[in-house]
């Protein structure tokens, strides 16, 4: 499955989807999982919500099939750009690992 896409306008419905999803309520947290997909050599986001004391919820927001890394930089650089959430790394390498942790503290 190829799909033509730029990253302009999935950083915009990535950002849209992030602000139908946020409520900001008290006491609950809020953070973005990027899980690497290897067999499509793609990306996957995920909206993650838990209230206190509560289970959290897993909300995909974002599916990016054969998207390269650079791409998926420049895609998290804009989104963080509008949202500060935290980020959290699934299925990379540590190399990968260390370089997003150190460009999107």
């Amino acid at each position: 499955m190829d799909k033509a896409w730029n990253k302009e306008t999935e950083s915009e419905k990535i950002c849209e989807r992030i602000k139908r999803c946020f409520t900001n309520r008290w006491r609950t947290k809020y953070w973005v999982s990027v899980v690497y997909y290897e067999p499509e050599h793609g990306y996957n986001l995920f909206f993650n919500i838990q209230p206190r004391n509560a289970y959290s919820r897993s909300i995909p927001i974002a599916r990016l099939a054969n998207c390269e890394y650079y791409g998926l930089l420049d895609i998290i650089t804009e989104v963080r750009q509008t949202y500060r959430f935290t980020l959290n790394y699934l299925n990379f390498p540590d190399d990968q690992i260390r370089e997003m942790r150190r460009k999107f503290r």
